[in-house]
């Protein structure tokens, strides 16, 4: 397996992560890990384009950061914040 590979599935479940810690009551992990999927795909074919920055290997974290951000940003609007007093 490619170190890429490794350092993207990093980046993108750190990028879950960190939503989940800020912004705990909008929506569940699952969510926030698909739309970091989501930022970092988009942000790999906007660096295909040569709009990514530097590279490291054969990913581009500067452009994924910021796609990880755009894509969660998105996502913590879509999704309803949780009520309190449901279980």
């Amino acid at each position: 397996m490619s170190p890429g590979i490794i350092l993207a599935v990093l980046i993108a479940a750190i990028g879950a992560q960190l939503t989940r810690l800020v912004f705990p009551g909008r929506g569940n992990y699952v969510v926030a890990l698909v739309c970091a999927g989501v930022g970092l795909l988009g942000a790999e074919l906007v660096a295909l384009g040569g709009h990514g920055g530097p590279s490291l290997g054969s990913v581009h974290p500067i452009a994924d950061v910021v796609g990880i951000a755009i894509a969660e940003a998105g996502g913590l609007v879509l999704a309803a914040p949780r009520r309190l007093g449901r279980r």
